[in-house]
């Protein structure tokens, strides 16, 4: 595992690749949200000239549709010429974004109200949706915090995901990392308990053991949540989140 500092493979590589690609931090999202079979699903737009078959699934931190920042995020992976799809995965009941995370934020009544298999459900059927009614042949997916266990559990073999990205993924076992089928690309933080070296290091002795196609980056002082959310005025939080959104569109470039 790499750690990366202020030279990143995977930012030059994005920079050679996507020219002008910048990540936004603020502003107005430019998506839409549309009713899927009960569903409130955000659609942000490629811009360009789109290659229509191919298009990104953005599975949610705890803070789900309502936080800025993911919205903003998924329109920063739309102009690198992707179609994002971000699911409400909690049917309007996504941890409040004034809630801070850490130990004092108890979710266990919240866990209990969205379990494994409901998530599974939405994703399922967002899959499905995706691919019946948008026509998406070969699909990738960003995961983000809670997000991160559910891409891998959809990228194991026939559940509906090509290509898989997650950063700083919380709650994700053993066995989901075992079902990995496709290619995956990991960005870890170097704060972030939730993903700790022991289990970072497990993660790639799995991945090792499969002759998977991976790749696993290491953020200094980045803490859980870089990949949404962090302190711009923090060099290094700053650069993890940027840089390991390059992360993501070089890897989708690549295999998807």
């Amino acid at each position: 595992m790499c750690t990366l500092g202020l030279a990143s493979v995977s930012s030059i590589l994005a920079a050679s690749s996507c020219p002008g690609l910048t990540v936004s931090h603020d502003g107005e999202p430019v998506g839409e949200f549309k009713n899927v079979s009960g569903i409130q699903v955000y659609h942000s737009y490629a811009k360009g000239n789109p290659n229509n078959s191919n298009a990104i699934l953005y599975v949610t931190d705890i803070y789900g549709v309502p936080l800025l920042q993911n919205k903003l995020l998924a329109d920063s992976i739309a102009r690198a010429n992707y179609n994002v799809i971000m699911p409400d995965l909690f049917n309007g009941d996504a941890v409040p974004v004034t809630s801070s995370e850490g130990p004092a934020l108890n979710l266990t009544d919240w866990r209990a109200r969205h379990p494994t298999a409901e998530i599974d459900r939405i994703i399922g059927e967002i899959i499905a949706y995706m691919r019946n009614s948008l026509g998406v042949k070969r699909i990738g997916a960003v995961g983000y915090c809670f997000g991160g266990k559910y891409v891998p559990r959809f990228l194991s073999e026939g559940k509906g995901i090509d290509v898989g990205f997650i950063a700083h993924p919380s709650s994700l076992e053993a066995a989901e990392i075992q079902g990995i089928a496709g290619p995956i690309s990991i960005a870890a933080g170097e704060l972030d308990s939730a993903f700790n070296a022991t289990g970072r290091r497990k993660a790639e002795d799995i991945l090792t053991s499969k002759n998977s196609t991976y790749e696993a980056n290491l953020y200094s002082g980045a803490p859980h949540g870089f990949g949404v959310r962090v302190d711009l005025n923090n060099k290094r939080q700053k650069y993890a989140k940027e840089a390991s959104f390059f992360q993501a569109i070089t890897w989708f470039n690549t295999w998807l």
